[in-house]
């Protein structure tokens, strides 16, 4: 067979001799449709896992189970015993055997995993992580490990198969959630804790094998114990590797030992800060997680009727905030006991949509930098632009370090219409907007360079503000 190279280099022909023989337009404007689909798939097929996962900048985390039913937050909410971690924690407020129970009410008949997915998508979001299983142990998949999973409800549907296969179809990466804490299962913490290793291990062999390509698993924290001796994470990550290769993962296989000189490869591919948005770091991939439902207890992951939804102007700045520091934002959202993201969510998440629409050439693909995000807000770059999302200025200037090359253009990409100027010294680089012309939410600048942007920093270090 040809190869796609070879398919390609014969369609520039066709086109060039469609050309000469004056086809229609609709049939040339068709070929070079094909040939730029097969140009990006190329590129991606270049790109390293981790490097598409960075360049994504924006997924979407779920956590649901049958916690929905009570409304309360997912595992934390089981009052009393959590074994290697909170004896009687008062966070707790649904009696463990009332909360271990609650799947015999779990019925979500409304879940659609292609509308969850399609949510997603219509929210520029690229990838989609979901709990398999958390901290209560409950599996939301048709495990043969034990009898506490999804098939055993009136529902009886593999909810991670519908998920995976609706992924797979939209072309987002596929990742998921899995808690090697499970406070449900009898043999956890027993012991030397070998007989729960193999339990855990053998759930995460269904998981790797059965629902093909899995591009990202991410971990949760462990419980209390030695890393080697009592979770062997060694035998975890080779089985995982083994069966899905190509597989990335966060920071938190090896968490409780990331500072303990745990070899480079369990340290994961990506650093996790949780609720809050992480400092710049351009040296390691990093992904803020975050809820898009705040409640006084810190939590809101999974659905809680009691919390209160982040305002538009939060979660954009978060999402900014995140690309300005060279990091990824995940964001949650909680379906309800019917199977549905709720309306107030949905309706969040595709205002998100529509901002990227506008603006998601200065997030999708870029790197943090050449300068180093503050009060001010922050950039990010590609090639020779430089984007710049300014939440502060000095009334009508922002004063920013010199920069080596030459401005050749300056654009205000929030409204074109009002125009920015700028003036470039030896020592600064000055932004003019009146205040009546800036964004009240982001401002973004769009600066065209005659040299790459990346060789501003100097040994990959941002340029900071004095």
């Amino acid at each position: 067979m040809k190869s796609k190279q070879s398919y390609q280099n014969y369609l520039i022909r066709c086109i060039i001799i469609m050309a000469n023989k004056k086809y229609t337009v609709y049939s040339i404007a068709f070929a070079v449709t094909f040939l730029m689909g097969c140009k990006e798939e190329n590129k991606k097929a270049t790109e390293s896992p981790i490097q598409i996962f960075s360049n994504a900048r924006f997924g979407m985390f779920i956590h649901w189970d049958m916690s929905s039913v009570a409304g309360t937050e997912i595992s934390w909410s089981r009052k009393g015993s959590k074994p290697l971690d909170i004896t009687g924690d008062s966070a707790g407020y649904v009696a463990d055997t009332a909360y271990d129970n609650l799947y015999k009410k779990f019925n979500p008949t409304n879940f659609d995993a292609t509308k969850w997915v399609q949510l997603a998508k219509d929210a520029g979001m690229k990838y989609i992580v979901y709990t398999t299983k958390h901290h209560g142990g409950f599996c939301m998949w048709d495990t043969k490990q034990t009898d506490y999973n999804i098939m055993n409800t009136s529902f009886h549907r593999d909810v991670v198969k519908e998920l995976s296969e609706a992924c797979h179809k939209a072309g987002l990466m596929f990742g998921l959630y899995y808690s090697p804490r499970d406070w449900h299962q009898p043999d956890y913490g027993v012991g030397d804790n070998k007989k729960y290793v193999a339990y855990m291990n053998n759930e995460l062999r269904e998981l790797l094998t059965n629902y093909g390509k899995v591009d990202i698993i991410w971990w949760d924290s462990y419980g209390k114990g030695n890393l080697d001796s009592f979770w062997r994470i060694g035998e975890t990550y080779k089985l995982v590797k083994g069966l899905q290769p190509d597989i990335i993962m966060n920071n938190r296989l090896a968490e409780l030992g990331y500072y303990n000189k745990q070899p480079a490869a369990f340290v994961g591919d990506w650093d996790t800060p949780e609720q809050t948005i992480g400092n710049f770091q351009n040296n390691r991939h990093w992904e803020s997680c975050m809820s898009i439902v705040k409640t006084p207890d810190g939590g809101g992951w999974s659905y809680r009727p009691d919390g209160t939804l982040r305002s538009f102007d939060e979660c954009v700045h978060a999402l900014v905030s995140c690309a300005v520091g060279d990091g990824n934002l995940l964001l949650d959202v909680g379906p309800n006991q019917l199977g549905e993201i709720p309306a107030d969510q949905s309706s969040r998440l595709l205002q998100m949509g529509d901002w990227l629409k506008k603006y998601g050439a200065s997030i999708y693909g870029t790197r943090g930098g050449p300068y180093k995000n503050g009060d001010w807000g922050g950039s990010t770059y590609n090639g020779n632009t430089v984007y710049l999302h300014i939440g502060k200025w000095n009334t009508d200037k922002l004063i920013l370090p010199a920069l080596h090359s030459k401005v050749l253009k300056c654009t205000n990409l929030s409204n074109p219409e009002n125009v920015a100027t700028f003036e470039q010294t030896d020592k600064n680089l000055i932004i003019h907007l009146p205040v009546n012309k800036q964004d009240s939410v982001d401002t973004i600048i769009m600066l065209e360079l005659d040299g790459s942007a990346a060789n501003e920093m100097k040994n990959n270090n941002p340029l900071e503000m004095k």
